[in-house]
């Protein structure tokens, strides 16, 4: 059997997997709004508009060292709900300055928001999945790794494929700016769906060196052996 369906019975992992694809598809989907935005609709250059968007990354990073050296050990769980919030606050103000100045917003008017928005979402993405594999057995950390990191891609693709969709239906009849303008107030309408779905997580991550190896019986070991000497 490829997955241990005994992970699907842990709450706290069920939950983590719904955070997993609101987390992902929202990400996503609003990243690829927000490019473009800058590149068709603000007419930015290639390099200009990964300049812009630069910020974000370097946001990302930040929230990530910030949340796994300095807030998750202290706090636990409720690094993820202070993430939500703060990923809250930059996609408001990233909608703001756009309803505001349009077509017409600078680099430095989106820059600022930009790199709010990363901070959460590197608090976020960086302890999100010690906190969901905290929730299965020793036992149960392979298949449930394995589903986390498939899910995550799927929750990509169709994060891309909704949010797009969205996009480009009011680009059609509004332009540009009302369509990142709608992109956006949807990824702040899940940033407490979020926050709900953290408090179902454990309180704390799973640390990978509590792991313990998996048992090998005389069987197994002597079956390895007899493969790897067939090879030599």
């Amino acid at each position: 059997m490829l997955i241990e369906i005994s992970v699907l019975r842990h709450r706290a992992y069920s939950a983590g997997l719904a955070c997993i694809v609101v987390f992902f598809a929202g990400m996503m989907g609003t990243l690829l709004a927000l490019t473009l935005f800058l590149q068709f609709g603000e007419h930015f250059s290639a390099i200009h508009a990964g300049l812009t968007l630069a910020p974000f990354a370097a946001g990302t990073a930040a929230g990530a060292v910030l949340a796994t050296t300095v807030l998750v050990p202290r706090i636990g769980r409720s690094t993820l709900q202070i993430a939500a919030v703060v990923m809250a606050g930059g996609t408001w103000w990233l909608y703001h300055t756009i309803s505001v100045h349009g077509l017409t917003s600078t680099s430095a008017e989106l820059i600022p928001a930009q790199l709010v928005l990363g901070l959460g979402i590197g608090m976020v993405v960086s302890p999100l999945f010690d906190f969901i594999l905290a929730a299965v057995t020793d036992r149960e950390v392979g298949s449930a790794s394995g589903v986390v990191n498939a899910l995550q891609q799927l929750a990509g693709a169709v994060g891309i494929a909704v949010i797009g969709t969205v996009f480009f239906s009011v680009l059609g009849h509004e332009g540009f700016a009302a369509a990142i303008e709608r992109c956006l107030l949807i990824e702040l309408g899940i940033t407490p769906v979020l926050a709900l779905l953290a408090w179902l997580l454990p309180l704390r991550p799973r640390d990978p060196e509590t792991l313990e190896p998996p048992e090998r019986s005389p069987a197994s070991e002597s079956q390895a052996s007899s493969l790897v000497s067939s090879y030599t």
